[in-house]
Formats: structure tokens, C-alpha cells, sequence
């Protein structure tokens, strides 16, 4: 039988052992997931502050923060640009495209790969 003093000396031995060759199975990947647009008219007037809303349904994050909903405005050519990172492929989306006068428009997708979106919006009453 094992005296206390060899058991105690095996059990600090193993233990940093085993705790590193389960660190070296688990292997992580950083993916960036990028979605990206245009919002034009139908005749392809780019649309400046456009209200873009993307709604995220899987682990995607801003550092360590997780990203579930985020809103931006589009610049003066009508493009916008979302880029987080996830640890998992094909994580789905969806973005809502809202301007005044204009119906607006919803369009889904997965990243990565990268999403880019041309989204022409209807005007309103047409």
C-alpha cells in the first residue's frame, strides 16, 4: 500500500499532466464573419442612412462580447459593413433594411464565408 506522502506526490505530478493534454485536444478556430452591402433605390441611387439591422442566430462576438442584434446606418454610397469573429462555420443571419419612403426589405444569409448583400429597396406606395 501507498503511503500518504506518495500518493499526495503522484497526485501533483498528474494532475498538471492531465490537465495540459486536455488543453492539446481541444482546438478552438476563429473565423471572421464579415456581411457587408449596398442599399440602392430600384434604379441604383445608393440610399445614405438607411437603417441596416443585423440580427445574428449562432456565436458570433465583438471581442467577448456576443453579438445577437446590431444596427448601423448606411454611409453615402449606401454600403455597410459588419465584421465579428465566431468560433463556428455558416453561423445564419438576417438583415432588415428600413428608410423612410421605402418598403422595407429583409434578406438571410451565413457567414463565413463572407456575406455580400445588393439590396434595392421599393419605394413605398409603388
Amino acid at each position: 500500500m501507498m503511503a500518504i506522502g506518495e500518493m499526495l506526490t503522484l497526485l501533483a505530478v498528474s494532475c498538471p499532466l492531465l490537465v495540459v493534454a486536455c488543453a492539446a485536444r481541444v482546438r478552438v478556430h476563429d473565423y471572421m464573419f464579415g456581411v457587408t452591402g449596398v442599399v440602392t433605390t430600384e434604379d441604383g441611387v445608393p440610399l445614405q442612412d438607411a437603417e441596416v439591422t443585423l440580427e445574428v442566430n449562432g456565436p458570433v462576438y465583438e471581442a467577448v462580447t456576443l453579438v445577437r442584434t446590431v444596427k448601423r446606418s448606411t454611409d453615402g454610397t449606401g454600403g455597410f459593413v459588419f465584421t465579428y469573429i465566431s468560433h463556428k462555420r455558416g453561423v445564419e443571419y438576417s438583415l432588415t433594411v428600413r428608410k423612410e419612403g421605402f418598403e422595407p426589405q429583409t434578406v438571410s444569409g451565413s457567414a463565413p464565408p463572407a456575406g455580400h448583400h445588393t439590396i434595392r429597396m421599393k419605394r413605398a406606395g409603388d
